[in-house]
This record gives structure tokens, sequence and C-alpha cells, in this order.
């Protein structure tokens, strides 16, 4: 088990290192020669200034040894991990749900939605996003960082792992987007 779960963590290690790191540049070509450019969908930015200012705070998660960036402008609350009502499915990406004064809220594992071979990571952190009915379970120990926009390579368009925007380099981590993290997480476990 402890085997399998190092491995995993490995997979997902290597997968984002593969994305942080920068696309080869083409040398000068000879006058007359084809050149071949390579289109990089991930590498454009947000469309708006406003987008890019507002999202300059991340709360950094950690899954499983992944360190992952939410947008501090979709994350409602912070608190230490709470006792969760049971899971009415067997996916391990749901951990249950967590009654709050305003309604509920259903907990996602960040570990199993980077790999479902990661479920069951150790979690100490409740985030709750946006309108309170998603909560993510990871470890956060850091305060809340400034990422600047140039400095995070963005993704668009990306066929796995939709909810990952970008990849930032200092600090090394990807970046989640909240909107396409959502409508992921609805679709792999209903509403």
């Amino acid at each position: 088990m402890i085997r399998a779960m190092q491995e995993a963590e490995q997979i997902v290690a290597d997968y984002l290192a593969d994305l942080l790191t920068p696309a080869p540049t083409s040398a000068e070509a000879p006058a007359g020669a084809v050149q071949v450019v390579a289109f990089e969908p991930w590498r454009t930015m947000p469309a708006s200034e406003a987008a890019r200012a507002r999202d300059l705070r991340y709360l950094l998660c950690v899954a499983a040894g992944v360190r992952l960036a939410v947008p501090m402008a979709d994350v409602t609350h912070v608190l230490p991990m709470p006792p969760l009502t049971p899971p009415n499915t067997s996916n391990p990406i749901c951990l249950g749900r967590w009654r709050h004064p305003s309604g509920e809220a259903r907990v996602a594992d960040l570990a199993a939605i980077l790999s479902p071979d990661m479920a069951g990571a150790t979690t100490t952190t409740l985030v709750i996003l946006r309108d309170r009915t998603w909560a993510l379970a990871c470890v956060v120990d850091e305060e809340p960082v400034e990422l600047q926009a140039e400095a995070i390579q963005w993704r668009t368009g990306a066929a796995t792992r939709p909810w990952l925007a970008g990849m930032s380099l200092e600090p090394k981590c990807g970046v989640v987007g909240t909107t396409a993290l959502i409508e992921w997480l609805e679709k792999e476990l209903g509403t």
C-alpha cells in the first residue's frame, strides 16, 4: 500500500514537473527553410486585466505531497478538518458532507482528485469554496502567497485535469481553476 502510494505520488510529481518544463525554442532556421512552431495553448494568459489583478493571492494546499494553489478570491473559509457525514457514494473522491450554519458542503479529497490511487492521504484542513457547496480536504500549513500572472504558465483547452489552470515556477505548484474544478466535481460526483 505504501509503495503504491509512493509510486502514485511520483507519477503526479513527474507530470507536474513536465508541465513546469518550458518548451524548447527552435534555433534560427536557414532562409527558405520551413520552421515548425508548436502550439502551446496552456501558455495563454487570462483574458482580462481584472482577472489577473483579482487572482494574485493564492492558498497553497498540499495533497499527497503535491502542492496546488487555490485563488483566495474563491476561498470562503479555511478550518481544521471537522467530523463529516459519511458519503452517499463509493467514489473515493467524495469524503462526505459537512453541515454548516447556512447549509451543507460536499467534501472532496484533493489527493483523490489528483489521482484515485492517492485517495485517503493525510488531511488536516477543510477549504470551503465559493458558495459553500463544495470543500476540499487537504493540508494547509502556510499563509496565502502572491503569484504574479506573468510567472504562471497558463494552460487552456486541456483534455486531462481541466481544473489545472496552470503551473507556477516559484513557488513550484499547480494553479487550480476553481470554476473548472467545481464543474469537474459536479460531473464526477453528480449534483
